[in-house]
């Protein structure tokens, strides 16, 4: 959820007229975190799509997880950032919506979320593929606020939906102890 929400202030931020806040690199770590959760949501099952989405999600982690120090102690102010970072940030950004796509695949085909909303990681994965990169090379931040709360509201399904369980599952618990 905090991967979407550091998108929806960046975009917002830019959208009312104000300076690009520093905020993708932190956000590219928490949705990296985010599609790691969606392949542990799955556990195990999925296939072929939600292995391959899981290996990419563990590829993003790692490169995130090297970007954000980078970005945050050692970048200096420029037009331009250094070789090998400008490589990982692309390549972990390309992971985390390659990865979506293929954990929304295995999280259709495992009926891993509700019903209506089992369609989200897939679309969201295939949005972020195209169109907000397109868009956000022309400085239109709309999309990218829509895809954060897109991704915000996909945190939220699976944090709800584990809660419930837990809920549920602690029911059962105490039904069974009232029982004995």
């Amino acid at each position: 959820m905090l991967g979407g929400a550091f998108w929806v202030v960046k975009g917002g931020v830019i959208l009312l007229g104000g300076p690009e806040p520093e905020l993708f690199v932190i956000a590219q770590l928490f949705f990296a975190l985010g599609v790691l959760g969606l392949h542990a949501r799955l556990a195990g099952r999925g296939g072929a799509p939600g292995r391959i989405g899981g290996f990419l999600a563990y590829v993003a982690v790692l490169l995130s997880a090297i970007n954000a120090p980078y970005s945050l102690f050692l970048a200096e102010d420029g037009p331009e950032t250094p070789f090998p970072f400008n490589l990982t940030y692309f390549v972990a950004a390309l992971a985390i919506f390659v990865g979506l796509v293929f954990l929304g695949i295995a999280t259709w085909q495992e009926k891993a979320l509700p019903s209506r909303w089992r369609f989200l990681p897939l679309g969201i994965g295939l949005s972020g593929l195209l169109p907000v990169w397109v868009l956000a090379l022309i400085h239109l931040e709309l999309p990218i606020v829509v895809l954060g709360l897109a991704w915000t509201l996909l945190g939220y399904i699976l944090w709800a939906e584990r809660r419930s369980n837990v809920l549920r599952s602690q029911g059962e618990t105490m039904r069974k102890e009232y029982i004995l």
